[in-house]
Formats: C-alpha cells, sequence, structure tokens
C-alpha cells in the first residue's frame, strides 16, 4: 500500500493527464464501432443470449483472433450487460495504461513521461481500433519491456504468455527478449521462467480443441492466404499506407513534417539505452513479417509502429525543450529556439487533439443493410458478404462470410486467389455487394447473367446492391456452373 500511494504521488500528473485526455476522448468514441469489432461483439452476443460462443448460432467455428480480448470482454460484460459500451471501455482503459506503461519504458522524469503519455492518448489513429485487442496488445508488450528491465523473468514469462493469447504476433517481442538474455548472460533462461506461459497457452489451446475442434483460431492462416492471395494488392502491400493520410492525419502532412524529425531526435538521444534496440529490433523483426508474407495493409496491424513512434516522439519533444531551455540561460538564440518548437509542440498536440475530438459511430451504409435485412428477411434467411461485422450484428440473420474468417472453406479458397469456389459450398438466400463490384465478389456477374440470382428492386443503398436466389428449378445447378466454370463470369 505504501509503494502505491508513493507510485501515485510520483506519478500524478501523468495520471491525470492521461487519463483525462483519454478518457473525454474515449467518450467522444463511445459509439464507434469498427466492422471487425462487431465480429468479437456478435460471438459474445451468442454467448450471452445462450446459443453458444459462436458467430452463427449452432456453427461452432473459431474465427475469434484474440482469445485473452475476448475473455475479459466476457468477464466485464457479465458485470456491465452492454457490449457496446464494454469494449470501448476496455479500449480506454488499456489504451491509458500502454501509454502510461510506455512511457515508463522510454522517458525518465515526470514531464517527459507525461509528454510521451499524451503524445499516445491524443493521436486519432489509436481510436480507430477501438473495440479490437490493439490497446490491450500495446500495454502488454509495454509491460513485458518493463519487467525485462527489473528482471522479473517469471511475471515477465506470465505477460508474454498472455501477450501472444492476444496476437499471436507477440511471439516476435518473446523471441527479441529471449535472444537479447542469451546475448547478455550467454545462457538461456531457467526453465521455470516457461512454465507460466506454456499452462496458459496449452490451457486456451485445450479449450479450442475441446470448443471448436481446433487448437488455432482459424483466423491466422486466413490472414496469410489473404497475403499469399495477391487479391489485396500487389507487391509489399503492407507498405502502401497512402489511405492513412486521410483516415489518421486529417488530410495533409502536418503532423508528420513535425513528427517524422522529432521521432527521431528521440530515437537517437535513446541509442544509448538497451531497451531502445529492444524496441527496434522488435519493430523491424515485426514489419518484416508483415511485409514479406504480403498480410494485408488493415490499418490496426500498425498499432506497435504509431505506438513506439509516437513515444519517440514524445522523447524527441522533451529532449529539444530541455536542450534549448537549458542553453537559453546563456545564449539568447536558443530562447528564440526554445520558444518557436514551444509553439510548433503546442500546435502538434493541438492538432492532434481535435483531429480525434469527433463523435465517432458505425459505419452507416453497412448499418443501414443490416438493418434493412433484419425487416425486410425471414429470420432463418441466410446472408453471404465480404464485410461481416456490421452488417451480420445488425442483421442478425445467418452469414456466410466470403473471405471464409468465420466459415469453414472459403479461407483456403481465398488463398489461391479463386474467388468463386465458396459457391460450391453454400447457396445464400441473399449476397450482398458492392456497386461497382469488389474483386472478391467477382461471382456475381456469372450468378446475375445465369438468372440464378437477381438484384431485390426494394432495396435501395448507394454504392450495393442485394441479390436474392431464384426459386426457380435448376436454379442449384447454374450456381454450380457458376463455380466451376469462371469464363462464364
Amino acid at each position: 500500500m505504501q509503494r502505491l500511494r508513493q507510485y501515485l504521488s510520483e506519478n500524478a500528473l501523468l495520471l491525470l493527464v492521461t487519463i483525462a485526455v483519454g478518457g473525454y476522448l474515449s467518450w467522444r468514441a463511445r459509439d464507434f464501432q469498427l466492422d471487425d469489432a462487431l465480429i468479437y461483439l456478435r460471438y459474445l452476443r451468442n454467448l450471452f443470449e445462450g446459443n453458444g460462443l459462436t458467430y452463427n448460432a449452432g456453427d461452432r467455428f473459431n474465427g475469434l483472433t484474440s482469445p485473452l480480448y475476448s475473455y475479459l470482454l466476457i468477464a466485464a460484460n457479465a458485470v456491465t450487460g452492454n457490449l457496446q459500451y464494454t469494449t470501448i471501455f476496455l479500449s480506454f482503459v488499456f489504451l491509458c495504461a500502454a501509454a502510461i506503461a510506455g512511457a515508463h519504458v522510454l522517458a525518465t522524469g515526470k514531464y517527459e513521461k507525461t509528454l510521451c503519455a499524451l503524445t499516445v492518448v491524443s493521436f486519432n489513429y489509436f481510436y480507430t481500433t477501438f473495440g479490437m485487442e490493439t490497446s490491450l496488445f500495446l500495454f502488454l508488450s509495454a509491460l513485458a519491456l518493463i519487467l525485462y528491465r527489473r528482471q522479473q523473468f517469471f511475471g515477465l514469462g506470465v505477460v508474454l504468455g498472455l501477450l501472444f493469447m492476444t496476437r499471436t504476433e507477440g511471439v516476435f517481442l518473446g523471441a527479441v527478449l529471449i535472444a537479447d538474455y542469451v546475448v547478455k548472460n550467454r545462457k538461456l533462461p531457467r526453465a521455470g521462467y516457461f512454465v507460466a506461459p506454456l499452462v496458459l497457452l496449452a490451457a486456451n489451446f485445450l479449450f479450442n480443441y475441446y470448443y471448436y475442434g481446433a487448437f488455432l483460431p482459424a483466423t491466422g492462416s486466413a490472414k496469410l492466404g489473404q497475403g499469399k492471395s495477391g487479391l489485396w494488392g500487389e507487391g509489399l502491400i503492407f507498405l502502401h499506407v497512402q489511405y492513412m493520410k486521410g483516415a489518421f492525419f486529417g488530410g495533409d502532412s502536418r503532423l508528420l513534417w513535425f513528427m517524422l524529425p522529432v521521432g527521431l531526435v528521440g530515437v537517437l538521444s535513446g541509442l544509448g539505452k538497451r531497451m531502445v534496440w529492444l524496441i527496434i529490433f522488435y519493430l523491424l523483426l515485426l514489419g518484416s513479417f508483415y511485409v514479406f508474407l504480403h498480410i494485408p495493409n488493415y490499418h490496426w496491424y500498425y498499432a506497435p509502429f504509431f505506438f513506439f513512434g509516437l513515444l519517440f516522439v514524445g522523447t524527441g519533444v522533451w529532449k529539444i525543450l530541455e536542450l534549448t531551455y537549458r542553453r537559453a540561460r546563456k545564449n539568447i538564440a536558443f530562447l528564440a529556439l526554445f520558444c518557436a518548437f514551444f509553439v510548433a509542440a503546442s500546435g502538434f498536440f493541438y492538432h492532434s487533439f481535435n483531429l480525434s475530438n469527433v463523435h465517432r459511430g458505425p459505419m452507416e451504409a453497412y448499418k443501414n443493410i443490416g438493418e434493412w435485412l433484419k425487416a425486410n428477411t425471414p429470420g432463418n434467411a441466410v446472408v453471404a458478404t465480404v464485410e461481416i461485422g456490421t452488417i451480420g450484428w445488425y442483421s442478425e440473420r445467418y452469414v456466410i462470410d466470403i473471405l471464409g474468417l468465420t466459415n469453414r472453406y472459403n479461407a483456403d479458397y481465398i488463398a489461391r486467389g479463386d474467388v468463386y469456389s465458396w459457391l460450391t459450398r453454400y447457396s445464400p438466400d441473399y449476397i450482398v455487394v458492392h456497386q461497382p463490384l469488389w474483386s472478391f465478389e467477382a461471382s456475381a456477374n456469372c450468378l446475375l447473367s445465369s438468372e440464378a440470382y437477381a438484384p431485390v428492386e426494394a432495396f435501395s443503398s448507394d454504392g450495393y446492391r442485394l441479390l436474392k436466389r431464384s426459386d426457380a428449378a435448376g436454379t442449384r445447378k447454374r450456381i454450380q456452373m457458376c463455380a466451376k466454370d469462371r469464363r462464364t463470369s
């Protein structure tokens, strides 16, 4: 208790600023619904409604990317009874925890730590990942680094086990820390340090096998298959980040022009610290995995790069302010530099906060489609689509994921670049497609030309079409023809 009081006293400013800013911006994001995050919530809604931990009631298929985040959501929602606000609250808690832990990793002194944490919690990007396991992954990553530095290796083992249960990419941080341990100590870590993480992982694997019939979630191989397919782009698609300028930076480069040089100062000023090198090697290893395995450039995969990059920006801001202020006492030119940089840094934080300070909600087009399906289709209707989160959440219909994240077979077809063969397994009552068609929806051309499906005239949504399966004799045969003969498309 005494240590807790001392910590709270020494870090009051850090805690106050981080929680206040993070809390306010999280409140503004309380209605935010990332499409993929609603996949988690649908699994949990089915669980709490007595239909099991499934995406489609009665179909035990493991499409949960993050077991640990799912378990935490289950526990928290058992108390709150509101899945939407529970997932946003957990994202807020773990984002603040990640910012605070990250500040302790790289910064010294209460002002530098506060700047680091503020840089993270005021940044727009992180609120666009709310509802996912992202902030939990970042918190556990920073906590693992702290425990490693303190040489608390048993606790480190537990945290690394939890990190792997959050996202399997946590193995790369574990690999870097174990390698550094071997280099420093010229021996392997004690076997006892591996017991706790192995027990945690074994328990999770056994549950998966008992409940779903497979040790691992299907999403891992599905994402690898997506990269292999070439359908998400050619070349090193993880480096295709042009979309982020509009999505996270307000459509211009003002923040980047500040972040890049100041972040570089933060990195260079810390090169004498072993922790900085561990972070660099971890990011290089993680980045190589994403880049060279052609993992799709989903924005939440970039979280560790934004997180540590912004922490370096925070340390860079402090180093520059400290240097110019100290020298300003003897040289008026440095006083001018201090004032100029203080204004620039203030402008950066102001602009970053304003970009984050928006009310966030669901993707309205998908929400409207889901609500239309719920109101205008039979309760037992089967709907296929490539974006299943929001549509599945609001439609409350059995949903076939054309990309295979929550259904059997389809991910294997996609990995081969085959967007037709899913029709050999499924003949949904309805198919939601984009207009113009996405590459994954190419089979719709054949389905329409063969009259196996027809557009629903009563459905109206800009940029989307709803196709309904024909009741005519021979429809199933025509669907199979489309699945097997691509030339007809």
